[in-house]
């Protein structure tokens, strides 16, 4: 009978445990599916808002209504909708975008949820997408898609839009299977009324197309009109009339294709969808050159190029319309019209190769290859010995980062044709320090005294570049391509206003008190003689000033003078020293 109490006694201990656990995960995925839930609604109420301060201000009135509740994670969402309602009003990339995604990178970072980091990193990548910087947002989707094979699809947040987004990016490196596996999974996640699901039939059709399954894309295109015209969306209908031309122009039946853009253009026309506009005119203009109509096609190439004009992200469609324009000078033996076509070719050339070109297109799918191979390694070492996967990462990372150096030699071998000397290899490693410490910095927590350290490696670079120029300048046999080089190397070199804003930043953040007795005391101090005070501050030298302020070291003297007889010598022994 004792036995049979004490086993009781330690079942119901037991069982209370298991109730206790079981309870705490339940209580824990509750929280986490209303944190999930509220950071929804908060997108779905801002999306849409081109004005950062309205965003603001609706996140301060979450946080007074929950005031014990912990709105980190809101507060990621709300910088990420803020940095998208600039983008839209500047549209372009911009710098204010760039310091409000990166802050709320951080921020997710310390949080460490999976399914917010998934959502920052997609963002910050679609950003970078958008404006065809295909080399800067590779890594935040290969994070992003990282932690999608690890994530379990309920926890995310935006999946229709994630997916969606990610399908756009591998797209537009190729990869049209695995564009099309994205964007079916966001079609499960998209009401047929909404008008993203036409958008992502449409878009399925489009890799369909690319990967030559005409009969696959077609069926697609059509369900796209329908589905628009279900959902009274003009200018979803009008697109998807212009990729039904593609499938007929591949079947050369010209003239309905011709009719199909007509009726396209007149839409956009009116819906106001200038890039669609100009897709549809791009289109017709090379089906009117196969129809030998040079003058129709000249029109509707102009009439495009007027809008990619004002877009400085719309160079590669510069140089597509400077094709079509180089094959009507050939075909009616217009040799002016081939002389301006074939200069515009050879100005936007390197520009897009650098951006959204084939060859940032093919680097980034390299580089998007060896992390999903990194991935697979990375899990394969996790399951074998902890312990050992850091070695393992390092050396990795080693090798990418050799590997990259030597594309990157090879690369400029290639642009200039001719071998570097030893000199322009030693520009090159500046360079690669440069960005190397800038990145450094980003990823640090940063701080007065990383800003300090950033800073001192800045001015030593500075002072060897200085010495290389002077000894390009004494060396005649050195090109004037070497010598821009490096001039642009040192001007990078320079410190920028956006690493300037963030010392700012940082040191209101640790000298607040002084920097308000700055702001009291002396209101009527210059921007100029803030930044040689502050610099002061951090205590580094007139010689090291003057090369971060790219102003001679008598200048700096002078101005620290200057401030000592203003004021009466009311700055404290620290700051002038």
């Amino acid at each position: 009978m004792f036995d049979i109490n004490k086993q009781n006694i330690l079942f119901n201990k037991c069982f209370k445990i298991v109730v206790l656990i079981s309870t705490f995960f339940i209580c824990n995925e509750i929280f986490a599916l209303q944190n999930k839930n509220e950071m929804e609604s908060f997108i779905i109420q801002n999306k849409e808002s081109t004005q950062p301060e309205t965003i603001r201000k609706n996140y301060k009135k979450k946080v007074k209504s929950h005031k014990t509740k912990d709105l980190t994670s809101l507060d990621v969402v709300s910088k990420v909708l803020q940095a998208q309602a600039i983008s839209k009003n500047l549209d372009q990339l911009n710098n204010q975008s760039v310091v409000l995604y990166l802050e709320a990178l951080c921020d997710a970072n310390k949080l460490n949820d999976a399914s917010l980091l998934i959502y920052v990193n997609t963002e910050i990548g679609f950003f970078y997408y958008t404006y065809n910087e295909y080399l800067k947002a590779m890594p935040y989707f290969a994070h992003a898609a990282q932690l999608l094979d690890i994530t379990p699809e309920a926890q995310l947040i935006q999946h229709s839009a994630t997916f969606k987004k990610h399908a756009y990016f591998y797209g537009s490196l190729g990869e049209h299977e695995k564009s099309i596996e994205f964007l079916k999974k966001a079609l499960t996640y998209t009401a047929s009324y909404n008008k993203d699901y036409a958008a992502l039939l449409n878009n399925i059709g489009s890799s369909y197309y690319k990967l030559e399954d005409y009969q696959k894309a077609e069926e697609y295109f059509l369900e796209t009109k329908n589905v628009a015209l279900e959902n009274d969306d003009k200018g979803r209908y009008a697109k998807a009339l212009g990729d039904l031309a593609l499938i007929l122009l591949h079947k050369k039946q010209y003239q309905s294709a011709i009719d199909l853009l007509k009726e396209d253009i007149e839409i956009s026309e009116r819906e106001k969808a200038d890039r669609n506009l100009m897709y549809a005119r791009i289109l017709l203009s090379k089906i009117f050159v196969e129809t030998q109509q040079y003058e129709k096609a000249k029109q509707n190439l102009q009439l495009a190029y007027a809008y990619v004009e004002s877009k400085d992200y719309l160079q590669s469609h510069a140089y597509e319309i400077a094709q079509v324009n180089l094959a009507i000078a050939q075909q009616t033996n217009d040799f002016v019209l081939e002389l301006h076509s074939r200069r515009a070719l050879d100005s936007l050339r390197k520009e897009i190769s650098d951006k959204d070109g084939q060859e940032a297109i093919n680097l980034a799918n390299w580089e998007t290859q060896k992390s999903q191979f990194y991935t697979e390694l990375e899990i394969e070492k996790a399951k074998v010995e902890k312990a050992t996967l850091i070695n393992w990462i390092i050396a990795f990372c080693m090798l990418i980062l050799i590997i990259g150096v030597f594309f990157a030699i090879l690369s400029i071998k290639r642009k200039f044709k001719t071998e570097l000397s030893q000199r322009e290899n030693h520009i090159l490693q500046y360079k690669i320090e440069q960005l190397q410490a800038q990145k450094k910095l980003i990823d640090s927590e940063q701080t007065l005294s990383s800003y300090e350290r950033y800073l001192k490696h800045q001015n030593q670079q500075m002072t060897l570049l200085e010495n290389e120029l002077k000894n390009i300048q004494q060396d005649t046999s050195k090109t004037n391509t070497t010598l821009q080089i490096l001039k642009d190397v040192m001007e990078q070199q320079r410190m920028s206003d956006q690493n300037w804003l963030g010392l700012k930043r940082t040191f209101i953040k640790e000298e607040n008190a002084y920097y308000d007795y700055l702001l009291d005391k002396f209101p009527d101090l210059s921007e100029t003689y803030l930044r040689i005070v502050i610099l002061n501050k951090m205590g580094l030298q007139k010689a090291e000033i003057s090369l971060i302020l790219n102003v001679k070291i008598d200048v700096v003297e002078e101005a620290l003078q200057r401030l000592r007889i203003k004021y009466n010598g009311r700055f404290d022994e620290h700051t002038l020293n």
